[in-house]
């Protein structure tokens, strides 16, 4: 797929990680951002306006001041009107992982270790399908009350 200059932002506290996916998006056509800190990334998303974000859920080291579920639940309430698609990416993402990171507004969840090839592949899916969105079903409602049944 063709990036076609698209904007792309990753937000990884590993410089290997961020290194390969810089290439591999630039050669797909992609603009490639690449941020290592939270704060950081919060304040570039504006700026650059991005089409789509590959976020650590879990950035370890010393100096990580948010993780990325704050980073894109951060994101998602400063900018309603930039919904892209944004994929949490992590080690040993648990299923809690995952649903967490949904309902903070990601759209993909990835765990690594991943190659860019995929990353890269996965992110030209979830824009393609921005690009042409499906009728949006009825989202299901949970309650906690307890089912009657009348007979």
């Amino acid at each position: 797929m063709d990036g076609q200059g698209q904007r792309v932002m990753v937000v990884d506290n590993d410089r290997t990680v961020l290194e390969l996916l810089q290439i591999r998006l630039e050669v797909a056509g992609y603009r490639a951002y690449v941020v290592r800190h939270g704060r950081q990334a919060l304040e570039l998303v504006q700026q650059i306006r991005p089409a789509a974000m590959i976020v650590e859920a879990h950035p370890g080291g010393a100096g990580i001041e948010i993780d990325g579920f704050e980073i894109v639940s951060s994101i998602r309430a400063r900018c309603p009107e930039q919904h892209f698609p944004i994929v949490m990416t992590g080690r040993n993402l648990t299923a809690d992982d995952v649903r967490r990171a949904l309902v903070c507004g990601a759209q993909n969840c990835m765990a690594k270790p991943y190659s860019g090839a995929d990353a890269v592949e996965r992110i030209g899916r979830l824009l393609q399908a921005a690009h042409h969105p499906q009728p949006q079903l009825p989202r299901p409602v949970f309650s906690t009350a307890p089912a009657v049944v009348y007979v």
